[in-house]
């Protein structure tokens, strides 16, 4: 700018900051429509939680973690996103997720603790 003329400018945003106060809900959105787009719903009492079908998807922050019924359909999933440009780290079966302790129990049984 010269000394004595002003300009306007605009300023647009292409991706949001990450540590704004806003950058949870932005994110929330952004993953909710995405994951919308492959056929899953948010849920309306928790907005973390997505389900299609038999399969739950749990959200906290950036990690997340997928129940199904069988590992194709959940591998199926984890294509899915990954077409339409997700990072995704397959880390197997979670021993602890968010502070909660996840134990396989026989027959196909999970046990959930603090």
């Amino acid at each position: 700018m010269t000394e004595g003329k002003t300009k306007d400018y605009l300023l647009q945003l292409l991706a949001n900051i990450y540590g704004q106060k806003q950058a949870g809900k932005v994110w929330n959105q952004y993953l909710a429509t995405k994951l919308e787009s492959i056929g899953f719903t948010q849920s309306c009492i928790n907005e973390c939680v997505f389900y299609r079908d038999d399969i739950i998807f749990f959200v906290d922050v950036d990690d997340g973690i997928f129940l199904g019924t069988s590992d194709d359909q959940l591998s199926h999933v984890i294509k899915e996103l990954t077409d339409i440009g997700f990072k995704i780290e397959d880390q197997g079966h979670p021993a602890d997720y968010v502070g909660v302790n996840i134990k396989r129990l026989p027959d196909r049984l999970y046990k959930f603790s603090q």
